[in-house]
């Protein structure tokens, strides 16, 4: 099957260069096609779909210099486009022409056609077909330049896919490594040859002749990959120890350096530098050095923001591992401080290091927590939330088995808190391990148990300030019909909305599931199951409870005004002044507490108090359950002394009312 393509060229002769071209692709009954990148545009035409590739001036090649990333699309999916050489330069570039193009084949996820005596394949971006290409890339890993300079293509046309896929990511890296390997072995004249690839620049040093070097150093420079970013070129010093037992012959060391650190991006890591990687021949590896290695890396840019810090980190290939078929991948931790040592001078940052790996200066939050307080934090809020779910169930077991506080509404709304709170802990418990099982719908229903439980209690907190409110505040007695009914629908039936509705998009962008916290000291990270998404995490939580905690503080600061009014009013010129005044705090620190103002201890956590904030934070919330459970005790007993001062009371009432009944009829008096 053949089609016709109408080119049309938009060049001139008065340049060498040729302008962005357009080729327009007209096939009756059928839609137009299009490929692209910043420079040109290729329409062209399939009932299959859609591709783009890009038009060179020296060849139609996808595999050879292309100077800007290229998105090629078909079926309306990413891409790889891969085409054999033609010469362009033999075309008539200065009016219109047709070629023709014949259709090669097509299958599911593969679609090759002709054109001018050159092969193009176009292949979907999914993991399987990439794995099959990456496969073959790596069985036959001969020619090394062209094949590195085609999984290079490879990965910028197919950037979805790798970012978004560890595994495959960590296969990219791993076969890269490989044909960087095969390109250490070509044998050359000289002390270095350079590869310059575009995506990275590979530069092989022999360093056979060691007696030249200085104070037991042996200095090499980082490849450039542009003229115009010489001031950004890493140096290094490898120590002499590290090679004297190395074969004269086998003394080569690769080191590359990276365009863009995207391929080491498995996070949200914040890099600074340009990646460089260390490789020796042969797939040896320096590692702990007596002499560490050293690395000067000139900053991108040099503004530091506040509360942030920069790192040498490595990119950890080898470290803890586990297996995806023959690719060994990093658990969990991508980019660690082990055996890393910074220091900074200005826009300078220098690494001292105890082996070789692909290195870079990362920009961290000074906020980050540490191994060893993480710990402490951890067993803090296990043993208090342990403590909090056993009295928040015994609260609400009392209140079920005790049929007179059922008609209490102030013991129905502290026994509601007391259950969502029950949930929360709960729930919290069994986040890590719901994360160590691996299965994500476990994770997914953990993560929202444990939010919907925490607006639920955020909710009751605010349903505590109202009823105080009423009660102590607005003094006239109010009926409401369905008073608790409404509250409960409120408290409950709220943040079930909220989880529900963030559970039901959940195939159009997941909220919930793992997510990973990492320890400031040793980029350790823990795996809990919690909200992935940081801007839903902000709306539905932080500005959630701000606006509870505004209202439940001027609540409190109200109540508290009132009390010591009247504290003052009634005090006077009485006895025990101390006494009643301590009291009154008490009320005051339980009521912090019921109305959750404690958890207003987080926006405090940050900057140089942030550690004691955080075990502040986590002991007072923690432990929250088991303070209302102390409130509800104490509230229990002042209405049994307060039921037994009326019954006494009443009980001296009738006795006084008895007395004159007697004195009424006299003869009813036997001694008289």
């Amino acid at each position: 099957m053949f089609f016709v393509i109408h080119i049309l060229y938009c060049s001139t002769l008065k340049t060498a260069t040729m302008f962005p071209l357009h080729l327009l692709l007209l096939i009756s009954g059928t839609l137009a096609m299009i490929c692209s990148n910043s420079d040109n545009t290729f329409y062209f035409n399939t009932t299959t779909g859609v591709i783009s590739m890009k038009i060179l001036q020296e060849n139609i090649t996808i595999n050879d210099k292309a100077e800007d990333a290229l998105k090629c699309y078909w079926a309306s999916r990413e891409s790889y486009v891969d085409c054999t050489s033609m010469n362009v330069t033999s075309m008539n570039l200065t009016d219109c022409r047709t070629v023709q193009i014949s259709f090669a084949s097509h299958s599911i996820g593969k679609f090759i056609f002709n054109i001018s005596s050159s092969t193009c394949e176009v292949t979907n971006c999914t993991e399987t077909a990439i794995n099959a290409l990456l496969r073959e890339i790596q069985d036959h890993p001969g020619a090394g330049p062209k094949k590195l300079r085609k999984i290079l293509n490879i990965r910028s046309m197919c950037a979805d896919l790798f970012n978004n896929n560890h595994t495959m990511g960590m296969m990219f890296i791993d076969i890269e490594r490989g044909l960087i390997h095969s390109i250490m072995n070509i044998s050359f004249t000289g002390e270095s040859v350079l590869y310059n690839l575009r995506d990275l620049a590979l530069t092989v040093f022999n360093l056979a002749n060691l007696t030249s070097a200085n104070d037991k150093m042996v200095h090499i420079k980082a490849p450039e990959l542009f003229p115009e970013n010489n001031s950004y070129i890493s140096e290094i010093w490898i120590p002499i120890d590290a090679l004297q037992n190395i074969p004269e012959g086998k003394r080569k060391v690769g080191v590359v350096t990276y365009k863009s650190p995207n391929e080491f991006m498995f996070k949200e890591e914040l890099v600074r530098t340009r990646v460089m990687r260390i490789e020796m021949e042969g797939g040896r590896r320096l590692q702990n050095l007596t002499t560490p290695l050293k690395m000067q890396f000139k900053l991108l840019d040099p503004i530091i923001p506040v509360n942030y810090s920069l790192s040498c980190q490595y990119f950890n290939e080898y470290g803890t591992l586990f297996h995806t078929g023959n690719i060994s991948l990093p658990d969990t931790v991508f980019w660690k401080t082990d055996g890393c040592v910074t220091k900074i001078n200005d826009s300078v940052v220098e690494c001292i290091c105890n082996h070789t790996t692909p290195f870079a200066v990362l920009l961290i939050s000074d906020l980050s927590v540490g191994s060893v307080h993480w710990q402490i934090l951890s067993y803090i809020s296990y043993i208090g939330c342990g403590l909090s779910a056993f009295f928040t169930a015994v609260s609400f077991l009392t209140y079920v088995i005790t049929t007179n506080s059922r008609g209490d509404n102030a013991n129905s709304i502290h026994v509601s808190l007391s259950g969502a709170l029950f949930l929360l802990n709960t729930s919290f418990l069994l986040n890590e391990w719901g994360a160590s099982l691996d299965i994500r719908g476990v994770c997914i229903f953990i993560a929202a148990a444990i939010h919907y439980s925490l607006l639920s209690c955020f909710t009751w907190m605010a349903i505590e300030a109202v009823h105080l409110y009423l009660l102590l505040v607005k003094v006239f007695n109010t009926y409401y019909r369905h008073y608790m009914a409404k509250l409960s629908v409120i408290g409950w039936g709220v943040p079930g909305i909220i989880v529900g509705v963030s559970l039901a998009v959940k195939d159009i962008k997941p909220l919930y599931g793992p997510t990973k916290m990492t320890m400031a000291d040793t980029n350790q990270t823990n795996t809990i199951c919690w909200i992935m998404d940081i801007p839903f995490f902000y709306c539905m939580n932080v500005a959630y409870f701000t606006l509870i905690f505004v209202f439940n503080s001027g609540i409190l600061l109200t109540v508290t005004t009132r009390i010591c009014q009247l504290q003052c009013y009634s005090s006077k010129g009485m006895p025990g002044k101390a006494s009643l005044a301590w009291k009154d705090i008490c009320t005051v620190l339980g009521l912090t507490c019921l109305l959750g103002i404690t958890w207003g201890l987080a926006f405090l956590s940050y900057g140089y108090v942030n550690l004691p904030i955080l075990y502040l934070f986590s002991i007072f919330n923690s432990l929250q359950g088991f303070f209302i459970f102390l409130w509800i005790c104490g509230s229990a007993r002042k209405d049994r002394e307060q039921a037994a001062k009326n019954k006494i009371t009443s009980a001296a009432l009738h006795t006084s009312t008895a007395k004159p009944k007697e004195e009424m009829y006299p003869g009813n008096n036997p001694d008289q």
